[in-house]
């Protein structure tokens, strides 16, 4: 079923709630956009669409552990937010994150991505996988599955991997530890993928899978400018692995950037998550200017 963004604005999921105080320049992904018009519009219906799937699916739990193991708890409800490189993935994590707990203030909402279990900058090299960082076989899979497995079996501090997006590695020593919360967002762009050789999916273990799409055109365009916005901040810094393209002209960071899009990120886009898309429960569409325009569920 499809909505446009005023259709579903004004299905009964519509709700009043207080958004004034929310920090959109701690939201909001450099390049992206997000209003509080959008979120009035789109996510808070959506948060109240999440919250009442979360209910249902712990009573369910509830009911079903009370009688088979005799315990009260229930596993969290894990959200799944996937789609192409830059088109905003982070942002709408980031912001159901607050608006679930807000909504929801007795229940505890946490937020890992994926980019933390890419394997580490050096073992990308000596395996030859560093310009297929990204991809389904640069990633840490099991260890992945291992974590969501003991996090859905409320298994208490599971220290889980971070990213440094500067160093463009996985933190060494750094993690960051989920607690029994009621609802976990993991966000990624390989979380829905299937393989005919592995016992195991990620997206086994996601109770609702949610995919941000655009078109090509429109995630290429604002990949490159967000790479000459970093070239302006991040890369100026010396530990920054781009580092080395800090000074260049501005035309040839430009060519730069279409270069790592076309033959890297679109690649990836186009072979392992664009046939994804499908199988997610719902898919928010971008238009050219970043704003969800329309919104199709697969699922409810």
């Amino acid at each position: 079923m499809k909505f446009t963004k005023e259709e579903w604005h004004n299905t009964n999921f519509k709700i009043d709630m207080d958004i004034s105080h929310l920090k959109l320049d701690e939201i909001i992904s450099l390049n992206d956009n997000l209003t509080i018009s959008e979120i009035d519009e789109v996510y808070l219906p959506l948060t109240q669409f999440l919250s009442n799937k979360v209910h249902f699916y712990k009573d369910y739990s509830k009911n079903i552990n009370s009688k088979l193991l005799k315990k009260n708890n229930t596993p969290p409800f894990i959200i799944g937010i996937s789609g192409g490189v830059s088109v905003g993935k982070s942002t709408v994590s980031r912001l159901l994150l607050q608006l679930l707990q807000e909504y929801n203030s007795d229940w505890k909402v946490d937020l890992i991505t994926t980019d933390g279990y890419i394997m580490p900058k050096q073992q990308l090299i000596s395996k030859d996988l560093l310009s297929r960082k990204g991809f389904p076989e640069s990633y840490d899979t099991k260890i992945l599955i291992d974590h969501l497995k003991k996090i859905k079996n409320n298994v208490p501090n599971i220290p889980t991997y971070t990213y440094s997006h500067i160093t463009y590695d996985r933190l060494k020593d750094q993690y960051h530890n989920i607690d029994n919360p009621d609802i976990l967002i993991i966000e990624g762009v390989n979380i829905f993928q299937v393989s005919p050789y592995a016992e195991e999916l990620v997206s086994d273990y996601i109770d609702y899978k949610i995919y941000l799409d655009s078109t090509i055109e429109n995630m290429k365009k604002w990949y490159i400018t967000r790479f000459l916005l970093l070239q302006e901040e991040a890369f100026q810094k010396p530990d920054s692995h781009f580092y080395k393209y800090k000074d260049i002209p501005k035309e040839e960071a430009i060519t730069i950037a279409k270069d790592l899009w076309e033959n890297i990120n679109e690649v990836n886009l186009i072979e392992n998550i664009l046939p994804t898309k499908n199988r997610s429960d719902l898919i928010l569409y971008k238009n050219e200017k970043h704003v969800i325009e329309n919104l199709k569920f697969n699922k409810f």
